[in-house]
């Protein structure tokens, strides 16, 4: 007998002929432990979030334990024939086990890829509407910037204007400076030459002391309207 069983064994399971040769007494126990482990890790499996490791680990205790199964059941046909009937009454029942947990962890598989499915199609059409609405989002955001930068930029072209205007004005003033200045000393020129009194060159004096006061007034005054103009458009702009 163990030579007709030994090939067909080890050519299915990979098992040492020494393993076949065991006596169906010995490998039951064997057996019914890895039921016990792979109903376990089945109800593991029912009471939490899908664990695909632990899934992959009872589905191979699920394969170990048919290929014991098939074992025992040509083991069982070597028993007396007073022990086969009991044998495999119990292996039977054992299979009927195996094959309950393995429905079971069939439909935690097909729920958990249903789930799969879905939870996928739910981020797939969900996922497109949000980045239409972050596509939009972005848009208005880009349009919203381009205006307030062109305004920004409208506001600089303004200021630097009103700051040329404000040079142009003080570089008249200088030059305005530079002419009294040159007129004085022609006068004074001409006084001399002429031999006026001292009387009038201290008037001439105070005149041109007046002139200078005007000159920087007048200044004084462009720089505050100067200042005010920009800091008027600059705040309008902002």
């Amino acid at each position: 007998a163990g030579s007709i069983v030994a090939p067909c064994i080890s050519s299915k399971q990979r098992w040492t002929f020494e393993e076949h040769i065991m006596s169906v007494s010995s490998q039951f126990p064997q057996a019914n432990m890895l039921r016990l482990r792979l109903q376990e890790k089945v109800e593991h499996l029912e009471a939490r979030p899908f664990d695909q490791n632990l899934y992959q680990e009872a589905a191979m205790v699920a394969r170990d334990l048919g290929n014991r199964i098939r074992v025992l059941e040509m083991l069982a046909q070597q028993e007396a024939p007073g022990r086969r009937q009991m044998w495999i009454g119990r292996i039977e029942g054992l299979a009927d086990n195996h094959r309950s947990l393995e429905n079971s962890l069939a439909t935690l598989e097909s729920t958990h890829q249903k789930m799969h499915r879905r939870q996928k199609m739910r981020s797939e059409l969900f996922g497109t509407v949000e980045e239409r609405a972050a596509s939009r989002a972005q848009y208005n955001a880009y349009q919203t910037y381009q205006r307030n930068n062109e305004s920004l930029n409208n506001s600089n072209r303004e200021a630097d204007r009103i700051l040329e205007t404000g040079r142009a004005a003080l570089e008249n003033l200088r030059n305005q400076g530079s002419l009294l200045k040159s007129a004085h000393r022609k006068v004074l020129d001409v006084a001399n030459t002429l031999g006026l009194s001292n009387s009038l060159i201290k008037m001439i004096e105070r005149r041109e002391n007046v002139d200078k006061i005007i000159v920087f007034v007048g200044m004084f005054l462009s720089l505050v309207i100067l200042f005010l103009l920009y800091y008027f458009f600059v705040r309008k702009s902002g």
